[in-house]
């Protein structure tokens, strides 16, 4: 009976110990690649009824800096929604600001109700990043699909 509890305890001190000391690996969780800008998520859907609109992040993959990161967008002439009569874009149009220390900003797309009904549009945005952080050519599209 001794042995079993003595053998326990061994065992419950290990354990403790792993925690504290067996998990501490290096922790220099650090990107290492090339600073991009891109889309996510990449597609979204909408319906026209909806007021608060879709939103979608444009992403800092690297690291944070102390000032804004001025991004740029297009509207890809692919897009069957009509700015202004589909659909609204919040901020300055073309430009999405990562504010200072941060690595996120976020552009909505709100549909707007047409009459007579239309069907379903599509608001495609390219990100181009700027002359210093290109776009991820992986994530560098969004698609929306703006529905009846």
């Amino acid at each position: 009976m001794k042995k079993i509890k003595y053998i326990y305890i061994v065992a419950v001190l290990f354990s403790i110990a792993n925690v504290f000391t067996g998990c501490m690996k290096d922790r220099a969780n650090l990107y290492t690649g090339p600073t991009v800008v891109e889309f996510s998520p990449i597609t979204g859907s909408v319906k026209k009824s909806v007021t608060t609109g879709s939103a979608v992040l444009v992403q800092l993959v690297g690291p944070q800096v102390s000032t804004p990161t001025e991004v740029n967008y297009e509207i890809a002439t692919t897009s069957t929604g009509v700015m202004g009569t589909d659909y609204s874009i919040s901020g300055t149009v073309g430009k999405a600001t990562i504010p200072a220390n941060s690595s996120s900003a976020t552009i909505t797309i709100t549909p707007l109700a047409t009459f007579p009904a239309t069907g379903s549009k599509t608001v495609v945005l390219t990100l181009l990043g700027n002359s210093s952080v290109p776009a991820n050519p992986n994530y560098k599209t969004f698609t929306l699909t703006i529905t009846q």
